[in-house]
């Protein structure tokens, strides 16, 4: 029971500390705004005993209805702040909502975008952490939970204000006022925890799904498909299927609720008609004039008021709970990312290309048994131009996403000029590279800004974009844009314009070469030209050949017109380096690569495309 009233303290201050994004200013003036608006009630209890007494004093006296007039007036203007306080607060509490709202979702995306990798990304429990506090907003959100808290604090101050107006007639009536009512917030509470904690943080998932289903429907991409293969109606069916089980269990736990309003009535009724009980008696035994009745019953109609108001409250509160459970959950991985951080070492400033070893990597995918990577083992030399080939799954696109630090082996380690690349500073190290994988990107941002997001406020970023673009051969597909490089490459904003798969391909190809001109020195391009027919693709690749020279250039590709011109081709199959070597010497050595080349050059005989380079010379 101790342990329980501890949790639940910390949770509530825990919803509190979420205020502290709000100035301190806004926030005193709302917490002023709330106790006087709460105090408005047991203020008014007095105003009506102060206008009994006048009137009494006045109908004793022949007096005129002047001589009530300021009590009268004061009653008056009490119950209309009541009124008009309550429509002032909602448009202030929801400000502030939004503010603590803004923030958790600021904490959210710093937290889970802190560490280097992107393992974590993958979790289903670290989606739903996040998932959690953004997209169930429609439903309840954090701010609202904070807000709500300071508002029944507020609402307290009141309730205590009313019960001690009653106290002055009657301690006993008092306690029953104030215990009955708090009582029925009380089973109200702990229903809204029970309830939510046992059901709607587990269809935290169901919503994600729900949401994944309504952007695939609404997205040009996904309606191509869904008109193309008449899927529309089992598309809208599955959004309904995952969108009904978190809205199921939202009505379960409002109308859950509904059940309880039985007891509540029955506490609400005790609440009242005893303290009206006790206080009739009383006046009827002359231990309290018409005066204190008034005060006495005003204070219990005050106090259930108060307290009784705070249905809606009380949910948003226990809803934000398990958010914020989960926000801190989130904010372990910044706090230990930070800590990383301090561990690792920073590069020194250099202009020299580094030294890449692989030293017995191993690796598998998180829930996988099956390795990807195996005791592999490879050194890329500085300047270097390395080709990577093999068979789909040979691991090929995972070397590449360990040697940009997404994932970490799970055997070996990957040495920068020594350097386990554990222990340095991912930043720093990914400044030293020119990526672009084959699932690149593909932002809704302008011409000039999909380019260069390596350094876009570079000091000469006009002049690297228009060298990168035309290396990549996209300078013209960019000029035909209808305001070129300021053009935004979504037809979702108006301007805008798409481009094919190769045009893009050739805009991602130019943000690599973008980054490599400021500071990449180690170029890698997963299929880069997968989108290109191959004439284009043997040029392309010339001109990349030239445009990272004195810079180490890492190449997978499935085209051997593009393989060959490699300096270095390395085989991978069953996880690990099986063949090393020119496209000259792997050839003649007849293994793994001169098959596959083979089976390529056979296409290409057959008539199914051009002719590789070395067909051409037979």
């Amino acid at each position: 029971m101790l342990g329980s009233s501890r949790q639940l303290v910390t949770d509530r201050v825990g919803l509190l500390r979420l205020l502290g994004v709000v100035p301190r200013s806004a926030i005193v003036l709302l917490a002023s705004a709330m106790v006087a608006a709460s105090l408005l009630p047991a203020a008014t209890a007095l105003a009506v005993a102060w206008l009994v007494e006048r009137v009494v004093v006045v109908a004793a006296s022949d007096g005129s209805l002047a001589d009530v007039a300021v009590p009268l007036a004061l009653v008056g203007l009490l119950l209309t702040l009541d009124q008009v306080a309550q429509s002032l607060l909602v448009p202030f509490r929801n400000w502030v909502a939004s503010r603590v709202n803004g923030e958790v979702r600021r904490t959210i995306r710093r937290s889970v975008s802190a560490r280097p990798g992107i393992e974590h990304l993958e979790s289903q429990v670290v989606r739903d952490a996040a998932a959690l506090p953004v997209e169930n907003a429609y439903l309840f959100n954090m701010g609202a939970g904070a807000e709500g808290q300071l508002w029944i604090l507020a609402r307290m101050v009141g309730a205590v204000a009313a019960a001690a107006v009653i106290v002055r007639y009657s301690v006993l009536a008092a306690v029953v006022s104030f215990g009955c009512v708090f009582w029925q917030r009380s089973l109200l509470r702990r229903h809204y925890a029970s309830a939510i904690a046992s059901g709607m943080v587990d269809t935290t998932g169901e919503g994600r799904a729900a949401s994944y289903w309504s952007d695939v429907i609404a997205s040009p991409a996904g309606a191509q498909e869904i008109r193309l293969f008449g899927f529309g109606g089992w598309a809208v069916e599955r959004f309904h299927r995952h969108g009904r089980v978190p809205v199921a269990e939202l009505s379960k736990v409002l109308l859950g609720a509904q059940s309880l309003h039985w007891k509540v009535f029955v506490l609400n009724a005790v609440g009242a008609l005893v303290p009206f009980l006790l206080l009739g008696r009383l006046a009827v035994d002359g231990e309290i004039d018409a005066v204190g009745l008034a005060a006495a019953l005003g204070g219990v109609v005050a106090v259930a008021r108060v307290l009784a108001a705070m249905g809606w409250e009380a949910f948003s509160i226990e809803a934000a709970v398990p958010q914020l459970g989960a926000v801190e959950r989130l904010r372990v991985f910044h706090d230990e990312e930070v800590v990383a951080h301090a561990r690792r070492r920073s590069f020194e400033s250099t202009d020299e290309v580094p030294t890449i070893r692989f030293e017995s990597v191993g690796f598998a995918y998180p829930g996988h048994d099956q390795p990807v990577l195996d005791g592999l083992d490879l050194t890329i030399r500085p300047g270097q131009s390395v080709a990577l080939v093999g068979e789909n799954g040979a691991g090929k696109t995972t070397l590449l996403k360990l040697l940009a630090g997404f994932y970490e082996p799970t055997a070996g380690r990957i040495t920068v000029d020594g350097v386990d690349l554990a222990e340095l500073d991912p930043v720093a190290w990914r400044a030293r590279l020119a990526v672009i994988f084959q699932d690149f990107t593909r932002f809704p941002l302008s011409a000039n800004d999909n380019v260069a997001l390596a350094a876009p406020d570079h000091a000469d970023v006009a002049g690297l974009v228009e060298r990168a673009l035309a290396a990549a051969g996209a300078s013209e597909i960019v000029a035909g844009l209808p305001s070129g490089t300021e053009t935004v490459l979504s037809r979702s904003f108006t301007g805008g314009a798409d481009l094919s798969g190769g045009q893009w391909q050739r805009i991602a190809l130019a943000r690599a070469l973008y980054a490599a001109s400021v500071g990449g020195q180690v170029l890698v391009l997963d299929e880069p030209t997968a989108s290109l027919d191959v004439d284009a693709e043997v040029e392309l690749f010339d001109q990349l050949l030239d445009h990272a020279t004195g810079a180490t250039a890492i190449v997978v590709s499935h085209r051997f017109s593009t393989v060959r011109r490699a300096e270095r081709i390395i085989v991978l199959a069953d996880g690990a380096v099986v063949e090393d070597g020119s496209h000259a010497e792997l050839h003649a050595a007849g293994g793994i690569y001169a098959r596959l080349y083979d089976l390529q050059a056979d296409r290409f005989r057959d008539g199914v495309g051009e002719p590789l380079d070395d067909e051409a010379e037979r």
